[in-house]
């Protein structure tokens, strides 16, 4: 174990912490709200401030996001990604992967980049232990991983049976989307008093989202008009 892993085990609570492992960690059941706030920002500040062992903080702010989830408590992940040093879909990847694959689930011969190639692909627990036991027992780097998973989603049987998988994209979309909502509900007593020149540089600076948003919303009124045509 190198000295900077034994410094980032040293630097956890452990009345808090019951398992600290390379690839993930497991919460005590009783750690309330204000505590498993703490742990986050602790663990954000430490994942922002060293360059080391960036894997193993990732996977552990996503198992205690997850932990967060399931007893209600409520956090910004935008924010803790952002003292993380961290894209929010990193750590919204993160999250999904630990609710995908518990910590007990785990593969220690598997780096954290092959369960995020696993975890983000497939939902199904045995099929997750499949990829996972297959990548271990043919010493499958990550490219070569994304590659296999890639070519079992694009066969015609599976397509039909799950589902198109670029899907999966979609649905990571909207999650990034669903944040942003959320940081603009939160912020309304700011954009509602810009002046309209603010408004024309807001526009200017969000084509993009301007312009999806038009498209979407075409479709959708599109998609209700024809429904309402055939009824």
């Amino acid at each position: 174990m190198l000295p900077d892993e034994h410094t980032l085990f040293a630097s956890l609570p452990g009345e808090h912490v019951t398992e600290a492992t390379r690839l993930g960690l497991k919460l005590s059941s009783t750690v309330d709200g204000q505590a498993w706030s703490r742990l986050v920002v602790q663990l954000a500040k430490i994942a922002g401030s060293v360059t080391r062992r960036s894997d193993t903080l990732t996977a552990w702010l996503g198992d205690v996001l997850v932990y967060g989830e399931e007893k209600k408590y409520r956090g910004q992940i935008t924010e803790y990604a952002r003292a993380a040093g961290l894209h929010p879909t990193t750590l919204r990847n993160a999250k999904l992967v630990c609710a995908r694959i518990p910590v007990s689930c785990r593969r220690d011969a598997l780096s954290w980049a092959h369960h995020c190639e696993i975890g983000k692909a497939f939902r199904d627990a045995p099929e997750i232990a499949n990829w996972l036991d297959l990548s271990a027992k043919e010493n499958l780097s990550r490219t070569e991983l994304r590659q296999r998973i890639r070519e079992q989603q694009r066969r015609p049987e599976y397509s039909s049976a799950r589902g198109n998988p670029l899907e999966t994209d979609s649905f990571g979309m909207l999650r990034d989307l669903r944040a942003l909502d959320r940081q603009i509900s939160n912020r309304r007593s700011t954009w509602v008093t810009w002046s309209p020149s603010a408004c024309r540089l807001a526009l200017t600076e969000m084509r993009e989202l301007v312009t999806f948003l038009q498209t979407i919303q075409a479709k959708a009124v599109a998609s209700q008009s024809n429904e309402n045509s055939s009824g």
